[in-house]
């Protein structure tokens, strides 16, 4: 280590030497040197994060911070307008630094500059580390602008001069950044009708619903609304035994009501949102079908317009799932989480150990979806909870991971479950994942869901039985 920089934790295992110098020894710097060079303010305790743009000199800003013991590592990226960056970012940070952290959070952002990136996040952090310009004339200018809206260190790290051999990174990656949409990139009615008209598909919108009479209105209104946008040729509502009046508030709109239990009846009936979906199939010839649950209390066109629009402009895609912000919400990678309980705690650790291709979507439990109709019908369906997962397991077995998209819907409310409803539901999700692992709906599971309390030295034993059952579109046809 040359120079000196009073209390910098730096450890000595680097397999290139790294050379800390203050600024203000910028003008003595021999840049034809071999090594990493670590210009900076300074080490402060505190928090410290890195903003960085891809290449060698982000490449081994990583180095440095790993050689001082960094191990939870935050890293911002401003999204590149040109996609081979990109790749570049992808491969040389986020690709190394997932194998040298302990834990890595990348946020992905829009603000028009680094300073404007710095003057909103600045706040929280000591250091900022950042890769140094690429003209040696470039260093001071670029350092001054950062000092005009931080006041924390900076570390600006330059590498060798090398080339980076970069490829088009990981795939999940890539599809995140491909395959996520907002809502309000398809809000031109006028291109998606254009789309649709080429295409030749008929689309269905169907909102299954259980006892929503308070809410079921709204969604159908604003439904009707794109539909009079020639988006959508049907709304259809399929009802799983409602005892209030959500069946005659839709009649109210003119909009076709099935039961699902009077619907393809020589197939007999089931309980679940699961079994409402797959009778779906039946109540419509449209091409494209359409869930949108009928709880939500914030409903908006976009629910409608932006689930199908990746489908209309992006034909190779056939299996497009909503996510939402929520009140409660969490961010990693740019993008709005906010998945729900029982996604964070059961679905995401599962999927990330059983099936990482789908690691990249957001709120996989998410029930607003839309598929092709053809697509469907090669899928087996679990009637209960475990039909969100199911299907997106389905879509990428079938069509491959990029004939399906995420699309942000923007803010919901509605009505959550209290921990026993989310233990109950994470138990039937866990059923259909633990018996499609295990050959298939024919796989055995344990279908008890047994709980003990304890209070005051007695106990009490809870018992209910949850059987999944599986439909098929195929048997039908063999039968």
């Amino acid at each position: 280590m040359e120079g000196k920089v009073l209390n910098w934790p730096l450890m000595n295992n680097s397999q290139m030497p790294i050379i800390l110098k203050d600024f203000s020894e910028v003008g003595s710097i021999d840049t034809s040197k071999d090594g990493i060079l670590a210009l900076t303010d300074g080490w402060r305790q505190g928090a410290a994060a890195a903003i960085l743009r891809g290449g060698i000199n982000a490449q081994t800003a990583l180095e440095v911070m790993a050689q001082s013991g960094i191990r939870d590592l935050k890293i911002f990226h401003i999204e590149e307008k040109i996609p081979h960056l990109e790749d570049v970012f992808i491969s040389t940070v986020v690709n190394p630094a997932h194998t040298m952290f302990e834990n890595v959070n990348i946020v992905w952002r829009r603000e028009s500059s680094v300073f404007e990136l710095i003057r909103q996040i600045g706040e929280e952090y000591s250091m900022l580390y950042v890769g140094a310009p690429l003209a040696h004339s470039e260093i001071m200018p670029f350092y001054d602008r950062i000092k005009e809206v931080y006041g924390g260190s900076i570390t600006m790290v330059r590498g060798p001069m090398q080339d980076v051999e970069f490829d088009e990174g990981d795939e999940i990656f890539r599809w995140v950044r491909e395959r996520t949409y907002e809502a309000n990139d398809f809000a031109l009615s006028a291109a998606l009708r254009n789309y649709k008209k080429k295409l030749g598909l008929k689309i269905a919108v169907v909102l299954p619903s259980l006892n929503e009479a308070r809410t079921v209105g709204t969604v159908i209104e604003t439904a009707l609304e794109v539909k009079d946008a020639g988006v959508i040729d049907e709304v259809l509502l399929i009802d799983s035994e409602s005892v209030d009046n959500t069946c005659e508030i839709a009649r109210s709109y003119g909009i076709p009501v099935f039961s699902h239990p009077e619907v393809a009846s020589k197939l007999g009936t089931y309980r679940g949102k699961g079994e409402a979906m797959f009778k779906s199939a039946f109540i419509t010839d449209a091409d494209i079908l359409a869930w949108v649950d009928t709880d939500i209390e914030s409903i908006k066109p976009r629910f409608f317009y932006g689930l199908l629009g990746p489908m209309l402009a992006y034909p190779q895609i056939k299996f497009s799932k909503g996510y939402f912000s929520r009140p409660v919400r969490v961010e990693a990678s740019g993008l709005e989480l906010g998945g729900g309980r029982v996604t964070e705690i059961l679905a995401r650790p599962w999927i990330n150990t059983y099936r990482p291709e789908l690691s990249g979507y957001i709120q996989p439990l998410a029930g607003t979806v839309a598929i092709h109709k053809d697509l469907f019908r090669q899928m087996r369906i679990p009637v209960n909870y475990g039909v969100e997962i199911a299907m997106l397991i389905q879509a990428v077995q079938l069509g491959g991971l990029w004939s399906t998209c995420q699309v942000n819907l923007g803010e919901v409310i509605h009505k959550s479950k209290d921990v026993i409803g989310l233990s109950e539901m994470a138990f039937q999700i866990l059923q259909v994942l633990a018996q499609m692992e295990n050959g298939g709906e024919r796989g055995q599971s344990n279908d008890v869901l047994r709980r003990v309390f304890s209070a005051h030295g007695n106990f009490e034993i809870g018992l209910k039985r949850f059987h999944t059952q599986w439909r098929s579109f195929l048997e039908q046809q063999e039968g």
